[in-house]
């Protein structure tokens, strides 16, 4: 009979165990900031920033001075 319990008690660790890890599998979804802003991407390098970072010429978004100019004179 003893054997039966300890048997009985295994088996509920291990589904207990098994549940909990499930639970931690599940993804959580992603907080949200409220201090989030637009991606752009830079017209001669293809880099994505941030609007707040980006250099604007004619409504066009560059990742620096240099790309800015650089599209300008007509590279790229």
């Amino acid at each position: 009979m003893a054997k039966l319990l300890l048997f009985i008690a295994v088996i509920l660790v291990v589904y207990l165990l098994m549940r909990n890890h499930r639970r931690r599998g599940e993804v959580a979804p992603p907080p949200t900031s409220r201090n989030s802003e637009d991606m752009v991407r830079c017209r001669v390098c293809g880099v994505h920033l941030p609007t707040s970072e980006a250099v604007t010429s004619r409504g066009e978004y560059f990742c620096g001075k240099e790309h800015m100019q650089l599209s300008n004179r007509g590279g790229r």
